[in-house]
């Protein structure tokens, strides 16, 4: 008989590979599905947790899975975590460069939603190119927070741009860009 798959790993698994990140097969199943590893284009690590464990998740804990990630000595981290998380572990996690994605996000695929439009991260030279063919600086831009639902689930960080194609039944597509800045929704 065949286990069943934990939900979250399998859609955690999808969300990195949506990202351009390819499953570390040399550390699979290394610590019984406690972490995920994957690679970066350019073959940097990553390491993700991801816990339904907790109805509230709080600094002990974020202190505690600090310590594990210490251990494996990878510096890109990413929490997935379902359930409320407290002020304070959210800062620890802000505090020791962690990535936090909320569990419901990962599970929902909004990126999959007809309503969802597309929206890529552009890499350093096509925002140079972008700026320099608008003669703006990236300030100009219209704005989105970095704790919007896409936001989250595609990484893009503070000073990113990403641009959003929508497609129209009238005007074809659309290419609209954003200036990703910090903030809470």
């Amino acid at each position: 008989m065949k286990s069943k798959l934990n939900p979250l790993i399998v859609k955690t698994k999808v969300l990195m590979k949506n990202r351009g990140y390819l499953e570390d097969e040399k550390k699979k199943g290394e610590d019984k599905g406690d972490f995920l590893y994957f690679k970066d284009a350019v073959g940097n690590p990553i390491i993700v947790h991801c816990t339904f464990k907790n109805d509230t998740t709080g600094v002990a804990y974020i202190r505690d899975l600090v310590k594990k990630f210490d251990k494996k000595k990878i510096k890109r981290r990413i929490f997935i975590g379902s359930g409320k998380v407290t002020r304070s572990a959210l800062n620890e996690l802000s505090d020791k460069n962690i990535e936090f994605i909320p569990a419901d996000l990962v599970l929902m695929d909004i990126l999959d939603h007809e309503f969802v439009p597309k929206h890529e991260i552009l890499s350093a030279g096509e925002k140079e190119k972008l700026l320099g063919q608008l003669k703006v600086h990236a300030s100009a831009l219209p704005q989105i927070l970095t704790a919007d639902p896409v936001v989250r689930i595609i990484g893009a960080k503070a000073g990113e741009i990403i641009k959003i194609t929508r497609k129209s039944k009238t005007a074809g597509s659309t290419v609209v860009y954003r200036l990703v800045v910090r903030g809470e929704g």
